[in-house]
């Protein structure tokens, strides 16, 4: 961490000394001019941090005026995956909806198989669509955040704080043997927000856990 004599009042331009620095309220307050900052920020915007490492596939990062843009899609392995999971299945319930307009119409079992696949194919085919289309997008900037998903512009957006002090993490609800993972986030509220955004890649979450962390303030 750097000393207060390493920075200069933004306002008057003289340096800071030790006793300018109020840990208690988080602010200095220069000596020569009297004007306050909060200390936090002051050394945030001075310090360099190490530089991001190279995201994961998927995962694609923008960054502009001091705001950084995190988009991930879908593989297209978990793409073609699903759509030839929806191609079976709409085969099958092509077969049993043609048997259900035959003579075996009457049996009572036909109907509900059929009107069960059918219900199934079309949840199939819409989340189909949102893997090929759709898109987790998480933009941070100094002390909060947004999350959108959906296909396009249309979708839905969360927005979450980012406190200095606030543990950014990637946990597993269920336990060590729980595949699944989510982005926990403390909020002042005392309610963390959470967010996995459908994704499930370990290494993509985490990238996005370690840019959050950068942007507490």
């Amino acid at each position: 961490m750097k000393q207060p004599g390493q920075f200069n009042c933004p306002q008057c331009g003289a340096p800071f000394s030790a006793a300018d620095v109020d840990a208690a309220q988080n602010t200095v307050t220069c000596g020569s001019c009297g004007h306050a900052v909060p200390w936090n920020s002051l050394v945030r915007e001075n310090e360099s941090p190490a530089p991001l490492p190279t995201p994961p596939r998927h995962l694609t990062v923008q960054k502009e005026d001091g705001k950084i843009t995190l988009t991930y899609r879908h593989s297209r392995f978990k793409v073609l995956l699903s759509l030839g999971f929806a191609l079976v299945w709409g085969l099958i319930t092509l077969f049993l909806l043609r048997l259900s307009l035959g003579p075996a119409k009457t049996d009572f079992a036909l109907p509900v198989f059929t009107t069960f696949f059918a219900v199934s194919e079309a949840f199939i085919i819409f989340i189909c669509v949102d893997m090929l289309l759709g898109k987790v997008v998480v933009r941070a900037e100094p002390g909060r955040g947004a999350l959108f998903r959906g296909i396009g512009p249309l979708g839905s957006t969360w927005t979450f704080l980012l406190p200095m002090q606030a543990d950014v993490a990637v946990e597993r609800p269920g336990g060590d043997g729980d595949k699944y993972r989510r982005i926990s986030i403390p909020q002042p509220s005392g309610r963390p927000f959470y967010f996995s955004g459908g994704i499930s890649e370990p290494d993509v979450l985490e990238y996005i856990a370690l840019v959050l962390r950068r942007f507490r303030a």
